[in-house]
């Protein structure tokens, strides 16, 4: 056998050597039992045939008072060989189909007792060859509970039921077997509809036992390959589950990214609007101060002026004292006074009128000012709400990923125990030396 073949005497190096072991030796056990056992024992004829000539033989023999009184009935072996020696000694004399019937129980005697000692070899290796599965094809369920385990656990407990059905029909194949113990189906009960089993059990031993057999094969190979699917299934949701993993971080990075720039907007829009407002402040305290001075200057001019014309008008009228039709000074100054107040009303609303187009055109561009305040106060708005619901989605997406994180650890733990090499040769130990078989 190639090196790397696993035969079981050490460690397997991985599941898939123990599926392929368990694949031979079940293809083994089943040749053994069908090309040497079975074939023995009904001695290359038809079983129901063969079955139907024992029958014949018993019931023959069974026609001989003494046979009958002593052996009435035939479960197990010991009445078997009772019945045989029985038959010999009480022989009909020159009777050959009597002597040839003789000669076959004697060979079915034989066959037998060689039967029950191969089945019970053949039991021992099936129990192998169960203790290698039960070790090597455990199944885990998830903490969702996302695996059907229920085949495990019936297939489990068929198995069980079935060997404990093997172990007690050839504990009791020696003494007489109890008829309850025997399969209700296939051959067993086609054996049951053709022969009188109810009086020779002993007809129906053997291929009932051949049918828990061949059920026991059955269930090991169904639990071997479902355990394969399963494993596979294991790897099919890492693959799957992973894969989401990936996509959920890429949206998450992608949100990051967003959420990112639209902080980075926002701070910019904050920034620049402020600056915006201190500018124009700025700008408008400039503009009211540059406002101010000239309109003080022009007040200091005006008054400078007005002065200077008084004085020259009062000198004016001084000088020319011989008129005689002149006005008394005091109605000269009311006059002035008069012609002065004209001119200042006049002036203040020339400058008056100035004032109102100037605010007219302030109030204009205020109100340009504010549209664009609104504008970007309602951008800034939104910018945050959506930075909100970024955040809130950022963080939604961080339980997913947290949720996934764990899924994997749970799957790739679980992969870990069914095929890690430690773990199996942890098995293989434990299978080969179960605990408690060192203590006294």
């Amino acid at each position: 056998m190639p090196s790397h073949v696993w035969n079981g005497d050490d460690a397997p190096p991985n599941i898939h050597d123990v599926y392929d072991y368990i694949d031979r030796e079940l293809k083994t056990l089943k040749t053994k039992l069908i090309t040497k056992i079975e074939k023995q024992f009904f001695g290359g004829i038809e079983a129901i045939q063969f079955l139907i000539h024992i029958e014949e033989i018993f019931k023959s023999k069974h026609r001989i008072k003494r046979v009958k009184s002593l052996i009435p009935r035939i479960s197990g072996w010991a009445e078997l060989d009772l019945f045989t020696r029985t038959c010999y000694e009480v022989r009909r004399p020159g009777g050959v189909r009597d002597a040839g019937f003789t000669k076959d129980i004697q060979t079915f005697n034989a066959a037998f007792q060689r039967g029950i000692k191969s089945l019970t070899d053949l039991q021992d290796e099936l129990k192998d060859l169960y203790c290698v599965v039960q070790t090597f094809c455990r199944n885990y369920q998830s903490l969702e509970g996302e695996f059907d385990l229920k085949w495990a656990r019936e297939t489990n407990l068929e198995l069980k039921s079935a060997m404990r059905g093997i172990e007690t029909l050839l504990e009791e194949a020696e003494e007489g077997v109890n008829i309850k113990l025997f399969s209700s189906d296939k051959f067993s009960l086609e054996v049951a509809e053709t022969c009188d089993t109810k009086r020779y059990p002993v007809l129906r031993l053997f291929p009932d036992l051949f049918q828990k057999f061949h059920f026991s094969f059955h269930l090991i190979g169904k639990w071997r390959a479902n355990d394969q699917i399963y494993l596979e299934d294991i790897q099919f949701k890492l693959i799957k589950t992973k894969r989401l993993q990936r996509l959920k971080h890429e949206e998450y990075n992608t949100l990051e990214i967003e959420h990112a720039n639209l902080l980075s907007i926002i701070v910019e829009k904050r920034v620049r609007v402020k600056c915006r407002e201190i500018r124009d402040r700025i700008k408008n305290l400039d503009q009211e101060i540059t406002k101010l001075a000239g309109l003080k200057r022009s007040m200091m001019l005006e008054k400078s002026q007005t002065e200077s014309d008084i004085q020259e008008r009062k000198r004016h009228l001084f000088m020319n004292k011989n008129v005689t039709d002149i006005i008394n000074s005091k109605d000269l100054d009311n006059i002035l006074g008069v012609k002065k107040d004209i001119e200042i009303l006049s002036k203040k609303l020339k400058s008056l009128n100035k004032s109102l187009k100037l605010n007219e055109n302030d109030l204009v561009a205020k109100e340009k000012e504010k549209v664009a305040l609104d504008t970007d106060y309602e951008d800034m708005r939104k910018s945050v709400s959506r930075s909100n619901q970024l955040a809130f989605e950022r963080t939604e997406l961080s339980k997913e990923i947290s949720i996934i994180n764990e899924k994997i650890q749970e799957l790739e733990a679980i992969f870990y125990r069914k095929t890690d090499r430690n773990k199996l040769s942890q098995a293989f130990e434990d299978m080969k030396y179960p605990a408690g078989d060192d203590e006294e």
